[in-house]
């Protein structure tokens, strides 16, 4: 994206025209804070103003010592009112002070300066007065030990220069071009008289069109006599115009904040470059190494990661998210990728942090901090000077090998990706949305009370395994089994042939059935009839066949029976032996007798054959058997007539029997085969044909005999005939299931067909599926133990080492060979005279900018990381785009655009970090220092009438911040809050401003995290006074050390500079007394440790163990409640507040007079704001303080859910641990309970923003608790995987917690043998010895709550001493001591009193009284005062030993004696 030139110069002209108000433009004290005529020290000395511009011109090092301390040298000057100028002077030096060291604390340079002489002109262009210092000097003012005493301070460091906002006035205004003061007028480090009359005579001769000739000589003249700065009303009756102005010799002690002239002649040039760009794509073709020595969580490693491909990056740090450590991992990282990065930002303690970090790594010959570039410039010259003087150092040359880290990150590399593969494996969705670990758990509670056989013959290679899949199935087999389970019981009186039951109309196919029975049943009939018929025909042609078979029987048997009858007499017919002999058949030859007899007996044995042939040819008789004896053949015969009769007799019965195995379906004689039969089987077979056709029946229609044809016709018919007669209508049951079946694919028959056995369709199938489905998808990148993680954690402990080692061979190899290269191109110059400490004979001492412009690489070599200030990347790397590697802002929500942008276009890579939800850039402060606003409260709703007139162009973007969100940087998130020691102390704010995302520590010792104090104070002259006091109390009563010997860092907040200013004049003024000497001992060992006194603009970036609050507002001296807050009322007022409430680690002390009945009506005014800002937030967070504080846990959510539902996404607090979040968690959690007490198993136990699957507490102290982790944290698919299970486990072992991992896997494989390995190492911990943990319960008492409220106090003792505060700010400091004064003899009207004034070491005696008193009135030594004097007013209600104030000055008494 191409930066416009309209953008560049509009951005440029912001920093050129300065504020008409300000104090560079506007020198016109008027009623000011921090503006301070010089001739106001008259009132002290009317020589001390002459006398400290003499000393200013004339001496380095100054040190000008300003002090009344002896100017109050009698007793009468106590008891008259208060000197005004020097009460006025006095304040005006504390807040001159006070706000110069709150900037320096906060951007790390001295803005405490003196403007003189005053150019007093006309502007050109509107014509209006501007009334500006020429020159400005930078001094230093301290407080001295002594009673109102200050000294001003300068050294040779201290810069001396024109006015560069008048500079650029001049020159916008009328093209008047001033110089700056050259370098060889400032070699003494002074401007003297004759030099400071020469600039002014120059400016003169610049502007005005015409110069007396005596210009100088008035000058002189003006000079020897210092005047005050008039009024403007004053200068508005001169005749001024652009080109007639003059100058004043008056001057004014000051804030001057550094001005922008580096940053504007940056713009310049990059308006004479044209073309300037930011680059938005992403970086092709880079590397960037991001495993990091620096110990990351996974959202800050997500940004080195992110560094990969990433042009542009936009850090989004919450408080206390570790902002800093990614930073430095950055930082770290860019050093071994070799690269070079400046890191720009204006808070001093960002840049500190930083580089401490790097300097705690040991880089610190990599780095460099460079706030101001005059006095910072020994630092970066003594660094390469170490380095360079070495003897060795040109003659070493480092052997930088990359091999042994190379082998390392590659090694980790490897590592984590193996862990990630495992995630990532867990984390694929195998069914729907349900991944490995849930898979295993449903299989295994499936399993846990299976006894079927679930190895079903089904291919497994047959199903995708999708959800849509499975869910299909199981209802297709939820509804199959409901109907197979209703028909199954009535299947054996099924008769119906399955495949005919389709469609969705039952009814037709019953209709249907019913009509084809009942032409099934008549044909049968007619069939059975036609066979009764057939029956009797049939009898009767066997009987035919019987008589004629017996008739041709009889006819030979009458033959036989005639021979017989004929020869009845003769002998010989029955004689074969002797008929058959010679003789006879001779005789016969002659015997008529004879031959007839054998001619007979022929005859008959013939017929016997005929016999024999009849009966054997005749079926329904026996055969006979003859003999060879016709005697015995007669017998025989006899004998046969019986057995004739006998089958005569039986022959009926016979046939009978013989018709029952008849099939009439068989082909018969031609004799039976009537036209019946064959109308028979014809009926038969078209029954049959019939039946077969119509497929109503399962069952075969196959018998080849009548009989069993009918049979299986009529059993047909029976069966229909039962079955629509059953009350269960079992044609429905049945017609559901087969519709059901029939409508299956082939393949959902299959699986159907192998469940109609078992006894849980589902469960069945459902085992088998899942267990298939988890043989499919298993591979090796399934985790079954956690050596990947302990190799990493070795690895990642070797590259720590490692990485340094490498960054500082390698950065040192490089600056020898820049260090040979520059004395190569330069003979006459070497590294050492280049960076020399101070001017030789034959080098001058070249300042930083001289250095670096002479080359910058050797600069950036010396010192690849620098950190620094806008304004000095302008200066030293002026026009120099994209010449670092890296650019990187910190707390960018506090960098204006136009300050930052020539910085941000200094890198080819952009890291930008801040929090959307802290402070914006404002022009609030200046305001205040200019003193445009006095009351503080005056400028509530400034910004949202400047807000409302712009558009929004990208010059509108208020900071850096708002900038990159607008150009579209990438985003990354800080999630891990470390620095609140109690969630309690940021769940405000991440309910109130970040939806919760943040995820806090747990507290390792039970304490309360904020003690609400009401001090209900009055609020007056902008301040708190009760809440002062208290805020003294709480320091001096309530923090104690803690268990390491030391005091918890301290800080102390307040809602306006004001309350600021009176609680450190409170302290101040303590350290003059010895009776607070332990009080002062605390307080100087506090501030060893970083005490501070800050209002809330200006405490962003700080953290301290302990911060106490002083909310400050409350009800006036007039009983009335204004509800302005000052710049908490802001559009933006909730940054302020989330600032505020931020900064502590372990302790928030909130001193509030903000009346309860105002602030617990929160959600009336969090409704009307319509967000979590404003008055409302503050309210909110009074609540939510009480809240904690009186330990009400339901008031405390309720102002958490009510912000939570106030802001952009609605989620209320879940105050229980949830469920069991997947199968295999209630799996594993079943198993504990067969083995363990249920009440020692705890599910999903939220804890420092996680949730762990399970705990197992053994309620044993001493003995740890046991995190059972299964399958790792689920962020399966994310590059961080592998650390959020590092984090997770860190976080847990350094809260007492034992971490287990169990892998679902070796559950899967062996649940039995997985179920007895967690057993055993839970009993292993129960077994063991209690371990020694820190025991941090201590820590708490560093911090108590038992607070004294100094006005609550005092109301407790008399309600007399409650009218006037004033009166009692020293009676109560200690508990025990309100206690003891409760019985001491106080002074009243009427008391002598003995005191010594401590200021002059004098005792006096003075008596009290209720009357109008002249100065000299004394009796007996004893001097009358009123009891109204100042003097008065401070004794009133004192005892012996009290040290009091009178009245505004450094005026101190001590009570040695009442004698009443």
């Amino acid at each position: 994206m191409e930066i416009t030139e309209k953008l560049l110069i509009e951005l440029q002209n912001r920093l050129k025209v300065g504020s008409r108000r300000g104090v560079h433009l506007n020198a016109i004290p008027a009623r000011s804070r921090y503006k301070f005529d010089l001739t106001r020290l008259s009132h002290i000395d009317e020589n001390l103003p002459a006398n400290f511009i003499n000393a200013l011109l004339t001496e380095l090092p100054l040190k000008f010592k300003i002090s009344w301390k002896d100017n109050v040298p009698d007793l009468n000057s106590l008891f008259e009112d208060d000197q005004t100028q020097l009460v006025k002077i006095t304040k005006s030096f504390e807040n001159l002070i006070n706000q110069t060291d709150a900037i320096e604390s906060e951007k790390g340079i001295n803005t405490f300066g003196f403007g003189f002489p005053i150019l007093v002109r006309r502007d050109q262009s509107d014509n209006k007065l501007t009334v500006a210092p020429i020159l400005i000097w930078s001094l230093r003012i301290r407080r001295t030990k002594e009673f109102n005493t200050w000294e001003i301070l300068r050294t040779e460091d201290d810069p001396i220069y024109i006015n560069e906002v008048l500079i650029n006035h001049l020159q916008n205004d009328s093209k008047i071009e001033i110089n700056q003061i050259s370098t060889d007028l400032l070699d003494d480090g002074l401007i003297d008289k004759s030099e400071l009359l020469d600039i002014c005579v120059n400016i003169i001769e610049s502007i005005n069109s015409s110069i007396p000739n005596d210009l100088r000589e008035t000058f002189e003249k003006k000079l020897n006599e210092i005047k005050s700065i008039p009024e403007k009303k004053h200068y508005e009756k001169l005749p001024l115009t652009s080109n007639n102005s003059f100058i004043d010799f008056g001057g004014l002690f000051s804030i001057f904040e550094v001005q922008k002239q580096n940053i504007i002649h940056d713009y310049t040039n990059l308006l004479e470059l044209q073309g300037a760009t930011i680059d938005l794509d992403d970086m092709e073709e880079h590397t960037f190494q991001p495993i990091s020595s620096v110990e990351t969580d996974p959202s800050q490693q997500g940004i080195l990661h992110s560094l990969k491909a990433s042009r542009n990056i936009l850090i989004q740090g919450p408080p206390g998210t570790g902002k800093s450590q990614s930073l430095t991992a950055i930082l770290v990282n860019a050093l071994e990728n070799q690269k070079k990065t400046i890191v720009v930002c204006e808070k001093r303690t960002a840049l500190e942090v930083l580089h401490n970090a790097l300097n705690e790594k040991g880089l610190n010959y990599q780095c460099v901090l460079l706030k101001d570039i005059v006095k910072d410039r020994r630092v970066a010259v003594d660094s390469v000077r170490d380095r360079v003087d070495n003897s060795s150092y040109r003659r070493y040359r480092y052997t930088h090998s990359k091999e042994t880290l190379d082998n390392i990150i590659e090694k980790s590399k490897n590592l984590i990706d193996s862990i990630n593969k495992r995630h990532k494996k867990l984390g694929e969705n195998l069914v729907g949305n349900k991944n490995w670990t849930h898979i295993v758990g449903s299989l295994l509670s499936e399993l846990k009370d299976n006894s079927e056989e679930y190895n079903l013959d089904l291919a497994k290679d047959t199903f995708s395994y999708e959800s849509s899949e499975l869910n299909q199935l199981l209802e297709l087999i939820r509804k199959g089994q409901n109907l197979y389970d209703e028909f199954k019981p009535h299947l054996n009186l099924s008769f119906i042939n399955s495949t005919k039951l389709v469609g969705d109309n039952p009814f037709i196919i019953e209709q249907q059935i019913e009509e084809d029975f009942s032409i099934y049943k008549k044909e049968l009939k007619i069939i059975l009839d036609d066979i009764s018929s057939y029956e009797v025909e049939y009898y009767k042609i066997r009987n035919e066949q019987f008589n004629l078979q017996k008739s041709s029987i009889s006819d030979i048997e009458n033959s036989i029976q005639n021979i017989l009858t004929n020869h009845e007499t003769n002998h010989d017919f029955f004689d074969e032996e002797k008929t058959n002999g010679f003789l006879f058949k001779t005789i016969s030859i002659f015997s008529k007798e004879k031959k007839t007899t054998l001619t007979d007996q022929q005859t008959i044995n013939s017929l016997f054959e005929d016999y024999l042939s009849k009966t054997i040819d005749n079926k329904d008789f026996e055969s006979i058997n003859f003999s060879n004896s016709i005697k015995e053949n007669q017998d025989i015969l006899k004998n046969y007539k019986l057995i004739i009769e006998r089958i005569n007799n039986e022959f009926q019965s016979k046939i009978e029997n013989e018709y029952k195995f008849l099939n009439l379906l068989k082909s018969s004689e031609k004799e039976f085969d009537t036209e019946l039969l064959q109308t028979i089987k014809t009926n038969f077979s078209n029954l049959k044909t019939k039946i077969k056709e119509q497929n109503w029946t399962k069952k075969e229609m196959n018998g080849d005999s009548h009989n069993v044809l009918i049979s299986q016709i009529q059993a047909l018919v029976d069966s229909k005939e039962q079955f629509f007669a059953n009350e269960n209508d079992l044609f429905s049951i049945e017609f559901k299931w087969f519709q059901f079946y029939n409508s299956l694919s082939k393949e959902n028959r299959l699986i159907i067909d192998q469940l109609k056995e078992k006894t849980d369709w589902r469960k069945t199938f459902l085992i088998f599926y899942l267990n298939s489905m988890l043989v499919n998808s298993a591979n090796t990148d399934l985790p079954t133990n956690d050596n990947d993680h302990i190799e990493l954690g070795k690895s990642l402990s070797e590259l720590e080492k490692e990485q340094i080692k490498y960054i500082r061979e390698y950065w040192f190899s490089k600056q020898i060979d820049a260090t040979r290269e520059f004395d190569n191109n330069n003979p006459n110059l070497a590294v050492e005279n280049l960076y020399n400490k101070r001017a030789g004979k034959r080098h001058k001492r070249l300042s930083l900018r001289e250095i670096v412009k002479l080359d910058m690489d050797l600069f950036t070599t010396f010192f690849p990381i620098i950190l620094t200030t806008p304004d000095v990347a302008s200066n030293l790397f002026k026009g120099k785009n994209q010449y670092f590697d890296i650019v990187m802002f910190d707390e960018a929500s506090q960098l204006k655009l136009e300050d930052n942008l020539p910085a941000l276009l200094k890198g080819k890579q952009i890291i930008i970090a801040g929090d959307e939800h802290q402070m914006p850039p404002s022009n609030y402060f200046s305001k205040i220092f200019d003193g445009v606003i006095d009351d503080e409260d005056e400028f509530e709703d400034e910004i949202d009438k400047i807000k409302n007139d712009i558009s929004n162009s990208l010059s509108d973007c208020e900071s850096l911040l708002d900038f990159a969100s607008e150009l579209g940087f990438e985003k990354k998130h800080l999630d891990f809050h470390y620095r609140s020691r109690h969630p309690y102390l940021i769940d405000y704010s991440n309910y109130a401003f970040y939806n919760q995302r943040l995820k806090p520590l747990p507290n390792s010792f039970e304490y309360i995290p904020i003690n609400y104090v009401p001090v209900n104070g009055t609020y007056s002259d902008n301040s708190n006074d009760a809440e002062a006091e208290t805020v003294l109390s709480i320091i001096d009563n309530n923090i104690s050390r803690l268990p390491n010997g030391e005091y918890p860092i301290v800080g102390v907040a307040t809602f306006n500079i004001n309350q600021r200013n009176l609680i450190l004049g409170k302290i101040n003024e303590r350290r003059k007394f010895e009776k607070y000497k332990d009080f002062n001992d605390k307080i100087i060992e506090l501030e060893e440790n970083g005490f501070f006194v800050k209002n809330l603009e200006n405490i962003q970036g700080d953290e301290r163990d302990v911060i106490i609050l002083s909310t400050t507002y409350g009800i006036n001296k007039e009983g009335k409640f204004a509800q302005r807050f000052g710049s908490i009322n802001h559009q933006k007022g909730y940054k302020l507040l989330n600032v505020i409430v931020t900064r502590a680690k372990y302790k928030v002390y909130v001193c509030s007079s903000i009346p309860e009945d105002v602030f617990l009506n929160y959600k009336e005014h969090l409704i009307n704001e319509g967000s979590n800002n404003r008055r409302g937030a503050l309210y909110a967070y009074l609540a939510y303080s009480k809240a904690v504080s009186d330990q009400d846990n339901e008031a405390r959510i309720s102002v958490l859910n009510t912000l939570a539902e106030n802001s952009t996404k609605s989620t209320t607090i879940d105050n229980l641990n949830e469920d069991l979040e997947s199968p295999f968690e209630e799996e594993v959690y079943e198993a504990l309970t067969e083995h363990f007490d249920e009440k020692n198993i705890i599910p999903q136990l939220q804890f420092a923003g996680f949730r762990i699957d399970l705990v197992y507490d053994t309620k044993h102290i001493g003995l740890p608790k046991i995190a059972i982790e299964c399958d790792g944290a689920a962020y399966h698919s994310s590059q961080e995987a592998y650390l959020h299970d590092r984090h997770r486990q860190k976080i847990l072992e350094g809260h007492g917690f034992v971490f287990h991992r169990i892998w679902s896997t070796n559950w899967w494989r062996n649940p039995q043998k997985e179920t007895k390995k967690l057993v055993e190492f839970i009993k292993s911990i129960e077994n063991s010895s209690p371990s020694i943990f820190e025991d941090k319960s201590k820590t708490g008492l560093a911090f108590t709550d038992n607070i004294t409220i100094i006005e609550n106090e005092i109301s407790k003792v008399s309600s007399h001493l409650k009218k006037d505060l004033k009166e009692t700010i020293e009676a109560v400091s200690k508990k025990e001591e309100v206690q003891t004064t409760l019985f001491k003899e106080t002074i009243t009207v009427n008391s002598k009193v003995k005191v010594k004034y401590l200021n002059i070491d004098k005792d006096l005696k003075v008596h009290l009284v209720d009357q109008i008193v002249s100065k000299l009135e004394k009796s007996n030594g004893i001097q009358k005062i009123n009891i109204k004097t100042p003097l008065g007013v401070a004794l009133k209600g004192k005892s012996v030993g009290d040290t009091v104030k009178i009245g505004g000055l450094d005026k101190y008494v001590r009570i040695l004696e009442i004698m009443n």
